[in-house]
């Protein structure tokens, strides 16, 4: 059975992870109304980063986000795959990919924990935040 904290962990970092997936293209969008709807993501990712971080902390646990390594690896990957074609609709594209992964991941996590309580809520807040963001990038296709 899977800790609670484990599952805050994971959530910090699932949000850490999205907010920087959206940062590396955000800077790419041409069109306003992307770049608002990226931004609006992005804030919401960091607002469930700072609850999973003040409930570790609650917990006496340091908060783990994702790698330098990592950042660095998304931002090149971003790059790499907008050298062709970097318009609203391959971003959208790519953010939607980004988000289903995290769906799958979050489904998974919380398969694996049975527990109840705010690392739970925190997680399927984590995974409505990543399926109506796919949901509200599908009008960029």
């Amino acid at each position: 059975m899977m800790k609670e904290e484990v599952l805050l962990q994971y959530v910090h970092k699932g949000a850490d992870m999205g907010c920087e997936g959206i940062l590396s293209v955000l800077d790419y969008a041409e069109g306003e109304q992307l770049r608002r709807v990226l931004t609006e993501q992005a804030e919401g990712y960091r607002a469930l980063r700072a609850e999973a971080a003040r409930a570790l902390w609650e917990h006496g646990t340091e908060p783990r986000g994702i790698s330098t390594a990592a950042k660095v690896s998304t931002e090149a990957l971003s790059v790499g795959k907008l050298l062709m074609n970097r318009s609203d609709s391959r971003i959208a594209e790519m953010t939607i990919q980004g988000h289903n992964m995290g769906v799958s991941k979050t489904l998974q996590h919380l398969h694996d924990y049975q527990g109840d309580g705010p690392a739970k809520e925190l997680a399927q807040r984590l995974l409505s935040a990543e399926e109506a963001g796919a949901e509200e990038l599908k009008a960029f296709l």
